[in-house]
Order: C-alpha cells, then sequence, then structure tokens
C-alpha cells in the first residue's frame, strides 16, 4: 500500500502528470465546445472565410516555434481560471441566443486561459500572436460584417467612379450602382472587397509575424493590407466599367468578372510582397522573411521540466465541473417560443382616409431579407399631395443572416445619400413613439424616412440595441421573433418645410393601432 502511494505521488510531481492534465483539459473543452464547431464549419464553406480552416493549422506551427525559440520556464497562474470561466459563460450565451460568434471566441479564451494555468504568464505572451492568429478564423458578427460590406460597396464604387471620369468614361453614380449609359452596374455584396479583405489580412498577419524587423515595419505590413485591398477592389471595378464599355454588358458577367476577382487578390499579394522586398532593404537594419519559421520545428519548448501546480489542478476541475454541468442542463435543447400572429396578408389597404395598393417586391430583395412575411404598399388621401409607402419585415426566428436589416444600412447602397439622420419623439393618441428620421435624396429626389424595430413588445430606434434585447430575450423569454416597420414619403419643393413629417405623423395615428394586431407583444 505504502508503494502504490508513493508511486502515485511520484506521478503526480512527474512530467508526465502535467501534460496528461493538459490533455485533459484541452479534449474537455474542445468536446463541449464541439455543437459550436459544427456552425464554424458551415462559416468556412463561405468564400469570405475559406481560407480559414487553415488557420489553426498555421497557428499551432506558430506557437511551437515560438516556444523552441523562447522556451519559457513554466509558473502557473490563477488567472487562467478567470478566462476559461469566461469562455464557458460565452458558451452558455452563445447556445441560450443561438448565435454562434460568442462561441467561437469563448473557445478562444478557453485556449488562453489553459496557456496561462499551465504555462503562466510567460509561456502567454511567448504564445500571444499564434492566439491572435485564431482570431482570423472566427467570423464576423452579421451585424458587423453587413455594416462593413455596406461602407467598403459604397467606398469601392465611389473610387472607381473617380477612375472612370479620370480616364475620361463617361459615367454617373448613384450609390452602389453606376450608370456607363449603355448599361448599369451594380456593386453587389459579393463585390464589395470583403472578400479579398479577410484571406489578405490573415496573410499580412502571417507575412508579419514572419518578417525580422522593427515592430513598425511589422504593423506596417499587416495594416497596409486594407487600403491595398480597398485600392484594387476599386481598379476591378474601374476595369470591369473599361470593358463594359469596350466590349457591352457581358463583360462584366461569367468568367470574365471571376478572372477579375482572381486579378484582384493575386495583384494584392504582389505589392504586398514587393512592399516587404522594399522594407528588406535597409543596410543599417538588416531584416527580411525567416522562412526557417514555415519548418516544422525542433528541440525542447519549455525551459524546465513542467510540474503540476495548484492552477493547474485547479484549471482542470473547474473545466470538467462546467463541462459537466453544461452537459446535464443543455441549454441550447430550449426551442424558441413562437406567438401566434395573423399574416400581413391580411393588413388592411384602407385605413381611416388613406388608400392603399400593394406594390411588388423583386424576388432578389426577398431572397437577400429572408423574411417569414412582409407587407409592402404605398397609400394616398385625397388631401395629401404626397403617398407614403409602407414597407414591413416579420421574422418569428432570428439567427444569424436571418434577422431585421436596418434601412440605415440599405438605403446607402440604392443610390440614396443620407443628408441626415436622428431620433425624434411622435406623438400618437395614447402614447410617444421614438422613431429612427431620415432625410435622404438622390439627385433632384428627396425622401423623409421615418422607421423603428418593433421587437417582442419594445419599439427599438437603433439597431445595436435591437440585437442586445434580441440576446436577452432569447435567454430570458426564448423568444426571437420581431418585425422592423419603414414609412417613406417625398419630400416635394413646393411643400412647406414641416409637410412632409406632418404627413406621416397623420398617417402614423391611423397606422400604428393595426400593426399590433400583426407583430406580437
Amino acid at each position: 500500500m505504502t508503494n502504490e502511494t508513493g508511486k502515485l505521488k511520484e506521478f503526480w510531481r512527474s512530467e508526465r502528470a502535467f501534460w496528461v492534465l493538459g490533455a485533459l483539459a484541452l479534449i474537455t473543452i474542445a468536446l463541449t465546445f464541439l455543437p459550436a464547431f459544427e456552425g464554424l464549419w458551415s462559416a468556412w464553406q463561405r468564400e469570405e472565410y475559406s481560407h480559414s480552416m487553415l488557420i489553426p493549422l498555421i497557428a499551432l506551427l506558430m506557437g511551437w516555434h515560438r516556444l523552441t525559440q523562447n522556451k519559457p520556464i513554466p509558473t502557473p497562474a490563477w488567472t487562467g481560471l478567470t478566462l476559461i470561466f469566461t469562455g464557458f459563460i460565452f458558451l452558455v450565451i452563445s447556445r441560450l441566443s443561438t448565435f454562434a460568434p460568442p462561441a467561437h471566441y469563448g473557445f478562444v479564451a478557453c485556449l488562453a486561459g489553459l496557456v496561462l494555468s499551465f504555462g503562466g504568464w510567460r509561456s502567454f505572451w511567448v504564445l500571444l500572436p499564434a492566439l491572435a492568429y485564431l482570431i482570423f478564423a472566427v467570423p464576423l458578427p452579421r451585424l458587423i460584417e453587413v455594416a462593413l460590406t455596406a461602407k467598403m460597396q459604397l467606398f469601392s464604387s465611389t473610387l472607381g467612379v473617380m477612375i472612370l471620369q479620370t480616364l475620361g468614361i463617361p459615367v454617373f453614380q448613384e450609390g452602389n450602382i453606376i450608370d456607363l449609359g449603355q448599361t448599369k452596374l451594380q456593386v453587389i455584396d459579393a463585390c464589395s472587397g470583403l472578400r479579398y479583405l479577410f484571406p489578405l489580412m490573415s496573410l499580412g498577419f502571417l507575412i508579419a509575424f514572419l518578417f525580422k524587423g522593427p515592430f513598425w515595419k511589422r504593423a506596417l505590413i499587416f495594416l497596409s493590407t486594407i487600403p491595398l485591398t480597398l485600392g484594387i477592389n476599386s481598379l476591378r471595378i474601374a476595369i470591369t466599367g473599361i470593358l463594359v464599355n469596350i466590349f457591352g454588358p457581358h463583360a462584366a458577367e461569367g468568367l470574365m468578372h471571376d478572372v477579375e476577382g482572381f486579378f484582384v487578390f493575386g495583384f494584392c499579394m504582389i505589392l504586398l510582397f514587393v512592399e516587404v522586398w522594399l522594407l528588406s532593404r535597409d543596410k543599417q537594419t538588416p531584416c527580411g522573411i525567416n522562412f526557417d519559421d514555415l519548418q516544422i520545428p525542433s528541440g525542447k519548448i519549455l525551459g524546465e521540466k513542467p510540474a503540476v501546480k495548484a492552477p493547474t489542478i485547479a484549471a482542470v476541475a473547474l473545466s470538467l465541473s462546467i463541462a459537466c454541468l453544461s452537459l446535464i442542463t443543455d441549454p441550447g435543447s430550449r426551442q424558441d417560443q413562437i406567438p401566434a400572429r395573423e399574416s400581413f396578408l391580411s393588413f388592411p389597404l384602407s385605413l381611416g382616409q388613406w388608400k392603399g395598393q400593394t406594390v411588388t417586391v423583386e424576388q432578389d430583395l426577398l431572397n437577400t431579407l429572408d423574411a417569414t412575411d412582409y407587407w409592402n404598399a404605398s397609400y394616398t388621401r385625397s388631401d395629401a399631395p404626397g403617398n407614403v409607402d409602407v414597407f414591413m419585415t416579420y421574422y418569428d426566428q432570428q439567427r444569424t443572416g436571418h434577422s431585421a436589416h436596418s434601412p440605415a444600412n440599405c438605403i446607402p447602397g440604392s443610390g440614396w445619400k443620407v443628408v441626415n439622420r436622428k431620433i425624434i419623439p411622435v406623438e400618437l393618441k395614447d402614447r410617444t413613439l421614438a422613431v429612427t428620421r431620415m432625410h435622404i435624396q438622390k439627385g433632384p429626389q428627396a425622401l423623409l424616412v421615418y422607421y423603428w424595430f418593433d421587437q417582442r413588445g419594445r419599439l427599438i430606434n437603433e439597431q445595436y440595441r435591437a440585437k442586445w434585447f434580441l440576446l436577452v430575450d432569447a435567454i430570458v423569454k426564448k423568444r426571437t421573433d420581431g418585425a422592423i416597420i419603414r414609412l417613406m414619403t417625398p419630400i416635394a419643393q413646393q411643400e412647406e418645410k414641416n409637410a412632409a413629417d406632418q404627413r406621416l405623423v397623420d398617417f402614423l395615428l391611423d397606422f400604428y393601432p393595426i400593426t399590433k394586431r400583426y407583430i406580437p407583444d
């Protein structure tokens, strides 16, 4: 018995126990996060993230090299428990809200926590570049991606038009629509440059890691990938315009369009390597890419023999405990409650003195919105000089890529310039309705837009608050349903200053009470 006890003590003091516990904690965390990896794999099938499946392997190689080069001495830190716990909290939030990004970031946080719990702060700083590189494998939250796509579309379109005008080609721009006379080019989401930006930023980070030189040069290599992508993508749009001007509309379609896409990324890579070559030409401070870091490293990875410490055991115990709790409770098994409601098909075309008619919505737009239900109609009143257009979309469940779209993101892409935007109160009979008011303009045309999110009894006028309460209600109410309502009316030059506002307010008095029959509280 004494001999067995001695062997057990010897095992816990051994290096083997350190690695066994490390493997146990890592496998436990990986299995707990396993359901979230399915969504990650699906995201990696998209062109924007198709390179991401290589990032974990490259990050592993980066970390391996850093360890063999620096050989940190293991000094386990209690701080790692905080990161592990935070990572699991992110997983719970992800399962309750059915939004994938928190789980992905939570897994990276858990990995960082394990590094601290087993290796300490020195090991953490050594492995920080590898941990940071893993972030490039995580898709952006849809809200940020949509907003970024819209801004990049508009920027690329504007710069592309400037290039065409400089070359003397007649062109007119309406937002993301480029009018060349014989045809119109629309810079869609796929042409925003986002599918080139993510891979190029990942490549830029890797090259900056391999580059041996001053920090400012490495930072410049990485950050320069952003203007490179935007500039070359704008050049691609300009080249498409030139080809269309010479060969006709078919030059913007099919194989030629795809070849231009390869040209964008390939030319960006060439310019990036030219930049690296220029930065390497420093006789006083020799620098350049160390290709040895692309080989399989050899040698010890730690400065001294590791041993099991209290933070190490605590990290394993915490991982096992939370994993068991997650398995027992299984928060992701909860199903959303979908309240009963009337279909917009029965929404009245007669509202007080307002008479309306439905307006057909293009199928491409419906596919983009992916809404459960929608209503698009135009209302007029005999004593009102302008019409009021109503567009409502309703979602019985909102998920990543399947949620209400803010007009603040969509309208600029249709060629409209936002003159001003602000939140205003609208006094109704029994309540004050806060709406987002936008004055938009396209050439001589001007429109006034009111919109708001109607989400599970909350009237919200800002998209980020809408996303926050979507998460809260998914956890507390098990509901993610909701709608967005947009009203538009023309601003005529001969009208008085506030006539368009008054027209929308008058319409709201008859319109808003009816909406409560179709959008559940």
